[in-house]
């Protein structure tokens, strides 16, 4: 017993503050892999990220998707269809483009969910002899047709992708295709971000070459978003891959506990500033104390301290760095460590799924409109007068 308590403690740190090791596929339940058949693409580029135009180190994939099927017992699972009860379209405000003066498009709020029906499928991609585990949502019909933007979403160190799914939702009810990759990031096996921020990027190539997807997926003009190692891997991948055109990230950790170099988990921050618009959800209460969870060393701040223009921070006050989870409750021992939130989670997650898609409206859509959720007249009413939270821009 005392042998199992001692393990705990060592392993748990690691486990709270994103040194992120490796897993099996760990792929996502409900729509299971199909049989059809995939393609090989090849990425090449240097050892070490640069400006967010250099590609990442030479990478296999094949992809190996499942389609949405009629229901069929004799061809395969039937993919989950949601219907969104989104804002009537005739509410939506229509903006105008601060910088050109034309229409920008509507605006829907961020914080329900929008006009687009979606569906979702799943898939696996082999990545350098990895199996990555990939479940896409994507609209399927909307006041606006494809192509759309694609955003990829990245776990937490040791949590699964299923802890994401309302921001997947989410951004696919508001018109984007997104692609929640199950990369490797879990105890007992070898640390690399380099190779998670590959697998990362790998869901792009996925979406690109799937017959359902790839006529919908605009993939040059793709975000990323990550939690704690995620958030980490995110800004990385960006800086890989030109293709990446903003991220915003939910209290990121820019550790590298069990790491066999610096080059397999580089300082991300250090390697600030690059040419996207960045942004940081993140809390304070795990800062500090025995196990922290997110360091103040490695965490949100950190990333936002070295981002150039544009640059946004949001401290969520009385969050803790797991209330960014779909559901705390069914996290488990994972989640124990951290300080106790003062903030419910369904507080934290309806607003960062918020923050999540306004950030993506505005810098992957181009519409201005969507600056008021972020920092204007919505922002401060919803979340800075009440207290929720508190925002720095650049």
């Amino acid at each position: 017993m005392q042998r199992s308590v001692i393990t705990l403690l060592l392993v748990l740190p690691i486990a709270c503050n994103g040194g992120g090791t490796s897993s099996g596929t760990g792929t996502e339940t409900g729509t299971g892999p199909g049989t059809g058949t995939g393609t090989t693409t090849e990425s090449t580029g240097g050892e070490a990220p640069t400006t967010g135009t250099t590609s990442p180190p030479v990478t296999t994939t094949t992809a190996t998707a499942s389609e949405p099927t009629s229901g069929d017992p004799t061809t395969g699972p039937t993919s989950t269809t949601a219907t969104t009860d989104g804002p009537d379209t005739t509410t939506a405000a229509t903006t105008d483009d601060s910088t050109t003066g034309e229409p920008a498009g509507d605006v829907y709020d961020p914080d329900e969910d929008g006009p687009w029906q979606y569906d979702d499928l799943a898939g696996e991609i082999e990545v350098d002899g990895e199996m990555i585990g990939v479940t896409a949502h994507y609209p399927t019909s909307g006041p606006e047709e494809g192509p759309y933007p694609v955003v990829l979403l990245a776990h937490g160190f040791n949590l699964p992708p299923t802890q994401y799914t309302n921001y997947a939702t989410r951004l696919a009810s508001h018109g984007y295709v997104v692609v929640n990759v199950d990369h490797a990031g879990y105890l007992f096996g070898p640390v690399d971000h380099v190779a998670n921020a590959n697998q990362l990027l790998a869901g792009l190539d996925w979406a690109a070459g799937h017959p359902e997807l790839g006529s919908i997926s605009d993939v040059d003009n793709a975000g990323a978003t990550g939690h704690s190692l995620g958030g980490k891997i995110s800004v990385l991948a960006a800086m890989y891959d030109a293709r990446i055109k903003a991220a915003i990230t939910l209290d990121p950790i820019d550790g590298a506990n069990m790491c066999p170099n610096m080059q397999a988990c580089p300082d991300v921050s250090g390697l600030l500033p690059i040419a996207i618009p960045l942004g940081f959800l993140g809390e304070t209460l795990d800062t500090a104390g025995f196990m922290a969870c997110a360091p103040a060393a490695e965490n949100f701040t950190t990333f936002y301290a070295e981002a150039g223009a544009p640059a946004l921070q949001v401290t969520v006050n009385g969050a803790n760095h797991m209330s960014f989870l779909d559901d705390v409750a069914s996290c488990g021992i994972t989640c124990s460590f951290c300080q106790m939130p003062t903030l419910e989670n369904a507080v934290v997650n309806d607003l960062a799924r918020a923050y999540v898609v306004a950030y993506y409206g505005r810098y992957l859509r181009g519409n201005a409109g969507y600056d008021t959720y972020l920092t204007g007249a919505a922002a401060q009413q919803r979340y800075v007068d009440p207290g929720l939270v508190t925002i720095a821009e650049k």
